[in-house]
């Protein structure tokens, strides 16, 4: 056996072994009420030719044509992804994923009556290739967030105008430099909500207490998500004048002048994860490089309180 051949056979192996320490098992739900009947929620779900308006996997191709052949629908669009939808009858669909990743299952729905409308429940089971096992739990995260997010595109079809929130994809822009007072956190994803403009709060009180202006910009950096422990690491800043001296108990940190997609966000904080994940595919959709030195941030036109409406812009700073 020539030694070429052999550390291939060896590579071959470790690449099964470690392959085969996943399941490749991917599992999401989303939950959410509708002000609809069941029976008129369940008719537009049954009906694969309404899903254009909705489908949450293309939301960056609204214009671009799903064909629907019998009880499938389809659709291959270049940069945003190729899939199938395939009726199982009312309450079920067979889905199957091409780009931008190779996955399939079925999805099983639940329309619950409720006050004023409808529950409604949205589940997928299925499995990733196996060569992307090891890639599963993102397959997962990004399945979940999908569901939710077609879900609220669907209460939107269904209620007309009452959308829970809007988003606004205005492009690459300049952006100034700035200089920011900050802080570290590291908080949960699912509290992010609650606790970001807390944090807010506290920086501005601690500006306000050292008698310097309090009412800057206030940012947030994105340094470092652990999708696996749904942990954030980053910074609160509020912006300050470049000569202003940095209070005890807060850093100083400029921001560089750059060039960023900026995604301007409007509704309730809970609902920022879904907006950063839509920024992120924008990036992939549109073929643009992330910078690497610069994080991801939030710039908060208009704060709010979890449950209230506020006016975010993400910004994606790229490379140049």
């Amino acid at each position: 056996m020539s030694p070429l051949f052999f550390a291939l056979a060896l590579f071959l192996v470790v690449l099964f072994v470690y392959m085969g320490r996943y399941s490749g098992r991917v599992r999401a739900e989303a939950s959410r009420f509708i002000a609809a009947p069941p029976d008129v929620v369940q008719a537009r779900v049954a009906d694969l030719a309404q899903w254009q308006a909705w489908n949450p996997w293309l939301e960056h191709a609204r214009d671009a044509r799903a064909t629907v052949d019998g009880d499938t629908l389809a659709w291959d669009v270049p940069h945003v992804g190729r899939g199938r939808v395939t009726a199982r009858g009312p309450l079920r669909q067979k889905l199957a994923f091409a780009l931008p990743f190779k996955f399939q299952g079925r999805s099983d729905w639940r329309f619950e009556p409720a006050l004023g409308g409808t529950q409604v429940s949205w589940r997928f089971k299925g499995r990733v290739a196996f060569t992307l096992r090891a890639f599963a739990a993102t397959v997962q995260g990004a399945t979940a967030l999908d569901l939710r997010f077609g879900l609220d595109r669907l209460a939107a079809a269904l209620q007309g105008d009452a959308r829970p929130y809007t988003l606004d994809y205005t492009g690459v822009h300049d952006q100034p430099a700035r200089m920011l007072a900050q802080q570290p956190f590291r908080v949960g994803l699912d509290a992010l909500a609650t606790e970001l403009p807390l944090r807010i709060t506290a920086v501005r009180a601690l500006l306000d207490g050292a008698g310097l202006p309090a009412d800057g910009t206030a940012v947030v950096l994105y340094l470092k998500t652990q999708l696996k422990q749904r942990i954030v690491d980053g910074q609160v800043g509020v912006s300050l004048p470049g000569d202003a001296v940095t209070p005890p108990g807060l850093s100083a940190r400029e921001l560089p002048a750059h060039r960023a997609y900026v995604l301007r966000f409007d509704g309730p904080p809970e609902s920022l994860e879904l907006a950063w994940y839509q920024a992120m595919q924008r990036l992939r959709v549109e073929q643009l490089q992330p910078h690497p030195q610069l994080p991801p941030h939030a710039l908060y036109v208009g704060e709010g309180r979890p449950g209230m409406p506020a006016i975010v812009e993400l910004h994606l700073p790229l490379l140049t």
